[in-house]
């Protein structure tokens, strides 16, 4: 019985460092090839962990707003679907003007405008390719709007 748990304890303990050891990883390669390849530059670490958080706590409000307008706009008509062009240029842009405001905000942080474009491009087709199977919004005039509708009135 105490064999067992000591098998158990050290199969916990040996996942829970492969996946630490794996998160290190992809943190070495994300900050040593990528960040460099893209003309990311900083001070510290303090600094990129401050840079993220922030652009994390900004895009997300941000996102939703984003990602509503093509939906509210594909419900009253005017476009013909919310996964087209307008969903991947709102995300670029507001990817891109995020990272930029950032990077002129913090003087320990310094990223190219070329690397700011590519790094919004990526997330924006990223962005796109997961949200092609999301469900279209239904049309203002269809029953399915009316019931939701109906839902929030009473």
């Amino acid at each position: 019985m105490k064999e067992e748990v000591h098998i158990n304890k050290f199969k916990t303990v040996g996942i829970s460092i492969s996946i630490i050891m794996i998160l290190l990883l992809f943190i070495a390669f994300f900050e040593y090839i990528f960040l460099r390849i893209i003309g990311f530059h900083y001070n510290s670490l303090l600094d990129l962990v401050l840079f993220f958080t922030l652009y994390l706590f900004l895009e997300i409000p941000l996102a939703f707003i984003t990602h509503a307008i093509p939906k509210s706009l594909k419900s009253v008509g005017i476009l013909q679907t919310s996964k087209g062009w307008l969903p991947l240029i709102l995300n670029t842009a507001l990817t891109f003007l995020l990272i930029e405001v950032i990077d002129n905000f913090m003087i320990n942080i310094g990223i190219e405008w070329q690397g700011t474009l590519i790094f919004a491009f990526v997330t924006g087709f990223i962005g796109r390719k997961l949200r092609k199977d999301e469900d279209e919004p239904p049309d203002i005039d269809s029953e399915e709007f009316k019931k939701i509708d109906n839902k929030f009135k009473s």
